[in-house]
C-alpha cells in the first residue's frame, strides 16, 4: 500500500492550490492510496466536508514508508516523492498533483537487450498521445507514432538493432518489448473494460478486436502486393503484432482489405490503438472488480 501525505495548507481550502481538492481525495480513496494530513489540527467543519464524502485522514502509520508528499512549499520527505504545487509550475493546484500521481500508476519502462537488439521502452497508459520513437526503421517508427497518437499513450522507444542483417529483429523484438511494457502498466487489470474493438473506413478497411485476456493469440488476416513500404518489409507487420501478443499476453484480432499497402498497414496500426485506447480505460460501473468470472486474467 502507498501513502499520499498533504501539507495543512490545502484543508484551509486556499484558492487555486486547494482547486479540486475532494474530489482528489475521493479519486487517491477510490485507488486505496492511504490519506494523511502533516501536522494537521482536526477541524470540526472540514471533518464533516470530508465524512460527507466518505474521506478519512489516517494517523501517521509507521510501517508505511512510501508514497507522495503533497506540499506548496519546497521540501522533502524520506522515501516520498515530492509534488511542489505552486503557481509557477504547470502542477498549480491539488488536482493537478492528483492527476499525476494517478497517471504515474500506470506507467513501465523495459530494457530488453538480445545479442541482436537493445530496446528501451518508457510509456503511460494515460497519457495524451507523445512519443519519442527511434528505431532505425523509418517506416515503422511512422506506425508506432500512430499508435502512441490514437491511443492516447505517451510512448518513448529507442532501439539498437542489427539493421545490418535486416529488419526483422528490430520489428519482432520492439513488439515484444512493447507487449511486456503494456502487461506491467496495465498491472492488475482491475476496473479497466478489458476488450477494445475499431473499425475504420477509408480506402482502406481495417478491422481490429483486443481482449486483454492474459491469454497469447493473433489472427491476422491481410496479404500485400508489395515486398516494402519505405524502408519497412509489409511481412513483418504480421511478426510485429504476433510479437506484441506475445509480449502483452492479449487476443488480437486483426483484418485489412484494400489497394494501397501503405493505407493497409496504417489502417491496422491505427485500428489497434483505438482498440487498445477503450480496452485500456477504466470502467466506472466496475470501479475496483476485475474484468473476468475467474477471478484472474
Amino acid at each position: 500500500m502507498k501513502k499520499v501525505i498533504l501539507t495543512k495548507s490545502f484543508l484551509e481550502f486556499k484558492p487555486l492550490i486547494s482547486d479540486g481538492l475532494i474530489t482528489g481525495l475521493k479519486k487517491l480513496k477510490e485507488k486505496n492510496f492511504i490519506l494523511e494530513a502533516e501536522d494537521y489540527q482536526p477541524d470540526e467543519q472540514v471533518n464533516k466536508i470530508l465524512a460527507s464524502e466518505g474521506i478519512t485522514l489516517s494517523s501517521p502509520i509507521a510501517d508505511i514508508k512510501q508514497g507522495y508528499f503533497i506540499t506548496e512549499i519546497k521540501s522533502e520527505k524520506e522515501n516520498y516523492k515530492t509534488i511542489l504545487v505552486s503557481s509557477e509550475t504547470k502542477i498549480n493546484t491539488f488536482s493537478k498533483a492528483v492527476e499525476l500521481i494517478l497517471s504515474e500508476q500506470r506507467s513501465a519502462k523495459i530494457h530488453r537487450k538480445t545479442k541482436e537488439t537493445d530496446i528501451k521502452i518508457n510509456l503511460t497508459l494515460d497519457g495524451s498521445g507523445k512519443s519519442k520513437i527511434e528505431t532505425g526503421v523509418g517506416f515503422f517508427d511512422h506506425m508506432l507514432e500512430q499508435i502512441a497518437k490514437h491511443s492516447n499513450i505517451n510512448l518513448e522507444v529507442i532501439v539498437k538493432g542489427d539493421l545490418n542483417v535486416d529488419e526483422h529483429h528490430t520489428v519482432e523484438d520492439v513488439g515484444i518489448a512493447f507487449g511486456n511494457a503494456l502487461a506491467d502498466a496495465l498491472g492488475n487489470k482491475i476496473g479497466i473494460k478489458r476488450y477494445g474493438f475499431f473499425l475504420p473506413m477509408d480506402e482502406a478497411n481495417a478491422k481490429c478486436a483486443i481482449d486483454l485476456s492474459g491469454r497469447n493469440y493473433l489472427n491476422f488476416k491481410c496479404s500485400f502486393k508489395r515486398e516494402k513500404v519505405g524502408d519497412f518489409p509489409t511481412e513483418l507487420t504480421e511478426e510485429f503484432f504476433r510479437g506484441l501478443s506475445s509480449g502483452m499476453k492479449a487476443n488480437i484480432f486483426l483484418r485489412a482489405k484494400g489497394k494501397n499497402d501503405h493505407h493497409k498497414i496504417e489502417a491496422m496500426f491505427k485500428a489497434f490503438a483505438k482498440a487498445l485506447n477503450e480496452a485500456c480505460r477504466f470502467d466506472e460501473r466496475s470501479e475496483g472488480i476485475l474484468p473476468s468470472t475467474k477471478g484472474v486474467i
